[in-house]
């Protein structure tokens, strides 16, 4: 049963890459120069999708770093999706996350956390912590 639960999760993610990765490159074709992006816009459903699919590995990590500090999703910003093999059928990603952190009930601000993850149809792991 959980294994039927996490290859599902797998491939809803690897499909929320596909039309994340899709998206931007039909997004870019004819502009000569990037436009400012507001904050509605840069939270559409697919990268918030993305974010709560990353959210127990991005959890683990940080509890177990800094077992005092939150986050908040809306608050995280992905910063690079990255296809590591091309060609048809291969889903092989990094995905680069910065996670801004706090501590307390005034949420003091205590940095930015930035965990790269490699995501393959067999999973989600953690393969990079910047502090």
């Amino acid at each position: 049963m959980k294994k039927k639960q996490i290859t599902s999760i797998l491939i809803s993610l690897v499909l929320v890459l596909t039309f994340i990765t899709s998206g931007v490159m039909l997004s870019n074709t004819g502009k000569a120069e990037a436009e400012k992006v507001s904050s509605e816009e840069e939270h559409s459903d697919f990268y918030d999708v993305l974010l709560v699919l990353l959210d127990p590995e991005a959890r683990k990590v940080i509890n177990k770093e800094y077992p005092n500090r939150s986050y908040a999703l809306w608050n995280a910003e992905i910063l690079e999706v990255k296809r590591l093999t091309g060609g048809y059928s291969q889903y092989d990603f990094t995905v680069k996350v910065k996670y801004d952190t706090y501590t307390g009930p005034f949420n003091p601000p205590e940095g930015p956390i930035t965990i790269t993850f490699h995501v393959t149809t067999d999973g989600v792991s953690v393969a990079k912590i910047q502090k």
